[in-house]
């Protein structure tokens, strides 16, 4: 891992796949044949280097299944102390479609939003990378509350 000249360590290949087991929501981004871009706010699980993302019928199925290249991005910020990371994944997604390994990896995936969400995609790591910006040298404050307290 490396600083660059604006204060961003740049993080290696294992430190980004680290971080993105530590989250379950990202956000898929791909450009359609026209050039439209698109992007969604998608619950994951990361299976070794793969991202995993379960989904209805609709945009990023078609996206999927059409083979277009895309982007998967997830992050941490903590605008209190002016820090945080973000991991870039790039690759294709892939429709694992109605089989048993679709199951146990879709049943991994814990979404938020309600409604079906049947098919189950696998986004293979290509290029993975990822930037942190640690607190600065400033005072850091941390206030508890205590309930109970006089």
């Amino acid at each position: 891992m490396t600083a660059n000249d604006d204060g961003f360590e740049v993080l290696d290949r294992s430190t980004c796949l680290e971080l993105l087991g530590t989250h379950q929501v990202g956000r898929l981004a791909w450009a359609t044949v026209d050039g439209q871009v698109h992007v969604r706010p998608v619950n994951y699980t990361l299976v070794g280097e793969d991202v995993i993302v379960r989904t209805k019928a609709g945009a990023i199925l078609a996206a999927a299944r059409a083979n277009l290249q895309m982007t998967f991005e997830a992050d941490r910020l903590e605008p209190g102390v002016q820090a945080g990371w973000s991991v870039l994944v790039v690759g294709t997604a892939e429709d694992l479609g109605s089989t048993a390994e679709a199951a146990g990896l879709g049943d991994s995936v814990r979404l938020w939003a309600r409604g079906a969400r049947p098919h189950v995609l696998r986004i293979r790591a290509g290029e993975v990378t990822g930037r942190r910006l640690h607190p600065g040298n400033g005072e850091i404050v941390i206030v508890r509350w205590e309930p109970d307290a006089d």
